[in-house]
Parts: structure tokens; sequence; C-alpha cells
């Protein structure tokens, strides 16, 4: 019940909280956003110091959240204080968006920010793949058909805008796989691209169960799932997860022209409609 009053004043926008009858996981999130809100009206040199006390407040109100809610909202609020206009933070800000889209499993307003934040920081490919994900979880839905659309006439835009290159580019050095033979996609290594539709499990489905789980794969040379190891869990979801990403199919990923093992990590949304 103290959770939902303190709640209901972040909601309402109030400028105080009342502390006296809140319990701790609000409390730290009244607090957080009161120092949000105090940095805002602070010198420029000053307001760093304040956003990291907020963020770690945040962050303990999360991890003693009581409530779905007031975890996400507190979840919410540390995407925000990272992202450019405060802290400038893009992968705690990722990370946080990361477990926002979990907690709101049915809210494109995250998936949105996330894609947004990944085209930012020069990833266009994984920022289309998390449209395209939400896309194939609400498939008849306008929504993540309309957020596609506005990020390719982004992208449109941007190449557009693109300065033609004036001198010759500088050579690039040659990706390097582990000591496993495993490229990891990033920079010249696209991620590759899914060949098939992923499937709710049915027992997850018939038992209520959601979320997102984030798993690293490790695709060989004919597009077929090897090794998949679970980054974030669900516990009833970990499994039908992995089942699932093992029989994903992707293109082959080439380097010099021959097809290449490569690692990535992809994320399997259970979402009941």
């Amino acid at each position: 019940m103290t959770s939902v009053v303190a709640l209901t004043w972040l909601l309402l926008g109030q400028t105080a909280c009342p502390q006296a009858v809140v319990a701790p996981d609000a409390a730290e999130l009244c607090i957080a956003e009161q120092q949000v809100r105090q940095a805002e009206s602070q010198p420029i040199s000053d307001r760093p110091r304040t956003y990291g006390d907020a963020a770690e407040h945040a962050r303990r109100a999360a991890s003693v959240a009581t409530t779905t809610e007031i975890k996400a909202s507190a979840v919410d609020l540390l995407a925000r204080i990272y992202d450019e206009r405060h802290l400038n933070a893009p992968d705690r800000e990722q990370t946080a968006l990361l477990d926002l889209v979990a907690l709101r499993p049915h809210e494109l307003g995250p998936v949105d920010r996330l894609s947004r934040l990944l085209e930012r920081i020069g990833l266009p490919e994984a920022a289309e793949e998390t449209l395209l994900a939400a896309h194939r979880q609400q498939l008849g839905e306008a929504e993540p058909n309309r957020l596609l659309a506005q990020f390719y006439a982004r992208r449109v835009t941007a190449l557009h805008r693109a300065p033609a290159p004036l001198k010759p580019e500088l050579p690039v050095a040659a990706p390097q796989p582990d000591e496993n033979g495993v490229y990891k996609v990033g920079g010249p290594i696209p991620p590759p691209k899914r060949a098939d539709t992923a499937v709710y499990p049915q027992e997850a489905r018939d038992a209520g169960i959601q979320g997102v789980v984030i798993l690293e794969v490790v695709i060989d040379e004919m597009g077929n799932v090897g090794d998949a190891k679970v980054l974030r869990s669900i516990p009833l979801l970990d499994e039908p997860a992995v089942n699932a990403v093992r029989a994903w199919r992707f293109t082959p990923t080439m380097v010099n022209g021959q097809p290449v093992k490569v690692k990535m990590a992809v994320t399997q949304n259970f979402t009941l409609k």
C-alpha cells in the first residue's frame, strides 16, 4: 500500500514524497526523482554528481522493489538518467532499456527507445532487428509497422545526408576470431539475418509465462545455432528459449569470401496476447 502511495505521487508529478509513509523501494525512487529535478536546476558542472546520486537511489529502488511497477519505474528512470541529455552513458542506458523491455513486454515505448539508442551509437542493424522482433511478436498490429516505417525513413535521410568521402578510407584491420575460431558480431561483422520465425513454446503459453530471455549464441558456417548460453534468465522460460534458438536458421556470415562461425546476443521475447 505504501509503495502505491509513493508511486501515485510520482505519476502526479509531485516534487516531494511522503517519506514517513512509504516503503523503502518507493522512498528510494522518490529520492531519485527529486535529485533528477534538483540537477536540472543546477549549474551544468554540478549536474553529473547529482545525476550519479539519483542513479544510485534508482538502482536501490529496483533491487528492493516489492512490485513490478515500482521496479519498472526505477529502471525507466535509470535509462533516462543515462541518456544523452543527462549522463550520456550508452552502455548503461542500453542495459537499463533491456531490463525495461523485459519488465514491460507488452509496451513498444521501451523497444522504440532501445532501437533509437542502438541507431545513435552506430548499430543500425541491431536497431532494425530490435524492431523486427517486436513486429514478429505483434503480427497484424499497426504500431510495430509504424515504428519500422519511422526507422527506415530516418535511415534513408541519414544515408542521403552522409557526405561523399574526400579521400580513400584507411584500411580497416581484418576481424580476428577467438581461440575457438569464432568471430564476434560487431564492426565489420554484421549480425546475420534470421531465416525463420520463432515459435512460442506451448507449455510456456499454457502456464501464462512471459518475458524476455537474452542469450548468447554461436552460429556455425551453415547458419545453424550451435552453443546457446543464457545471459538474462527467466527460470521457467530459459529451457524453452534455448530450445527455440537452437531451431533458428541464419544466413551464413562471410569473411574474406568464406563462411565463418560468429557469436552474438539474441533475445527471445515470450508475450501472451
